[in-house]
C-alpha cells in the first residue's frame, strides 16, 4: 500500500495568516486562520507561522509532509527567497522562506499570493479546462495573474498583473502607491471599508458591508455599487486588451457571492468592446481561500506526484 503525502500551505495577508493542509489527491483535511494584530515584525510572524504549522500538521508524522508552500503579497525574489517589498506587512528584503523554514525544520516553498490563487485555478480550479485566463484576487488589495497557454506570464520584472494599480479615475482617492485614482483604491476590500468609515465615522469590515449591500441597507449598497462599477471597467479593459477565455474572481470580497459578481457583470458587460465572443466572468473555484490552496500545491509542483494531478 502506497502511503499518501501531505503539504501545508500558509496565506499571509495583511490582517491575517490562513493555513491548510491537503493530501497529495487534493482533499483538505485541515484549515485554520489567525488574525495578525499590529506587531508585524518578522519574527512574530515567523512564530505565529510555525505555530499555524503545528497545528494544522495534526499527528502526521514530519516524514509524510513534502514543505510548506508560502504565499505572500507584495514584491518578491524566489531566486533569494525573500520579500523585497511589502506595503501590506511594512517589510523589506525579508528573507522569510528561510526563516520559517529554520523555525519549522521543513522544506519552505515561497511564491505572491496571487500567482498562488492562479496556480490553485490552473491546477484545480475552473482554470483546469482553460488555456489562457485571466485570475484576479479582490482583498485588502487588488492584482492579478494572466495565465497563456497554460504558463504564468510573469513580464520583464515578474510584474505582470499588477491591475490593482490601473488608474481608473485619475481624480479619484490617493492610492498606497502615491497615485489617485488607482483600481485598488476605489474596488478593494479596504477601500470599501475606508468608504464606510468616512460616511459612517464607523469602522465596519469587509463582510458586514457586503451583507448589508445586500440587505439594501444604505450607504454600504452604494459603496459596493460603485466599488464593482469600477472594477467591471477594468475587467472589459483586460478583456478586450488580452482576449482570454475567461476571467476568474478571487480573494475575500469574492466571497461576497453570486450578487456582488452579478453587479460586476452588469459593468464588465456595458464597457466591454464587441470583441466577437464576451470572456465569460466567473466566480473561482475557491474563492478566498485560492492563495492557500495554491499555496499548499506549491511544493507538490516540485515533485513527480503533481504531474498525475495536472493530468
Amino acid at each position: 500500500m502506497i502511503e499518501l503525502r501531505y503539504s501545508i500551505g500558509i496565506d499571509v495577508g495583511g490582517t491575517k495568516i490562513a493555513g491548510i493542509l491537503i493530501d497529495e489527491n487534493l482533499n483538505v483535511l485541515s484549515y485554520k486562520k489567525v488574525l495578525i494584530g499590529s506587531d508585524k515584525v518578522p519574527n512574530t510572524i515567523v512564530k505565529t507561522i510555525a505555530s499555524l504549522v503545528e497545528t494544522l500538521k495534526l499527528n502526521l508524522e514530519k516524514s509524510k509532509l513534502i514543505g510548506v508552500g508560502i504565499v505572500v503579497p507584495g514584491v518578491i525574489s524566489l531566486q533569494d527567497r525573500m520579500i523585497v517589498y511589502s506595503s501590506n506587512l511594512g517589510w523589506e528584503n525579508v528573507p522569510i522562506a528561510n526563516l520559517i523554514e529554520r523555525e519549522v525544520e521543513l522544506p519552505c516553498f515561497l511564491e505572491h499570493d496571487v500567482r498562488g490563487g492562479a496556480i490553485a485555478e490552473l491546477i484545480s480550479g475552473y482554470g483546469k479546462e482553460l488555456q489562457s485566463f485571466l485570475y484576479v484576487s479582490i482583498g485588502t488589495g487588488i492584482a492579478g495573474t494572466i495565465i497563456w497557454n497554460r504558463e504564468i506570464l510573469m513580464g520583464s520584472q515578474g510584474m505582470a498583473g499588477e491591475i490593482g494599480h490601473m488608474i481608473v479615475q485619475p481624480s479619484g482617492p490617493l492610492c498606497r502607491c502615491g497615485k489617485r485614482g488607482c483600481l485598488e483604491a476605489i474596488a478593494s476590500g479596504s477601500a470599501m471599508e475606508r468608504e464606510a468609515f468616512y460616511i459612517t465615522g464607523k469602522k465596519v469590515r469587509g463582510p458586514i458591508i457586503a451583507k448589508r449591500a445586500k440587505q439594501g441597507e444604505s450607504p454600504f449598497q452604494e459603496i459596493v455599487k460603485t466599488s464593482c462599477f469600477y472594477l467591471g471597467i477594468a475587467l472589459a479593459n483586460l478583456a478586450t486588451i488580452l482576449d482570454p477565455e475567461a476571467i476568474l474572481l478571487g480573494g475575500g470580497v469574492s466571497e461576497a457571492g453570486e450578487q456582488w459578481l452579478q453587479l460586476v457583470k452588469n459593468s464588465y458587460l456595458h464597457h466591454l468592446m464587441n470583441i466577437g465572443h464576451t470572456p465569460r466572468l466567473l466566480l473561482s473555484k475557491y474563492k478566498g481561500k485560492a492563495s492557500v490552496m495554491g499555496a499548499a500545491l506549491i511544493p507538490f509542483i516540485s515533485s513527480e506526484k503533481i504531474k498525475r494531478i495536472i493530468g
